[in-house]
């Protein structure tokens, strides 16, 4: 299942290392108007 996760802070962040460490979903799509937000995000491997 493909997820997209609007929102990569806090709360979109946790949900995304979540649905990775439950395999739930097999592709994660982040969306951040925050380009620090969506750094951060590629570095951790969250999306």
């Amino acid at each position: 299942m493909t997820v997209a996760v609007i929102g990569l802070g806090l709360i979109g962040g946790s949900l995304c290392l979540q649905l990775k460490h439950h395999q739930l979903a097999q592709k994660l799509i982040g969306v951040d108007t925050n380009e620090l937000h969506q750094q951060q995000a590629i570095q951790h491997g969250l999306v």
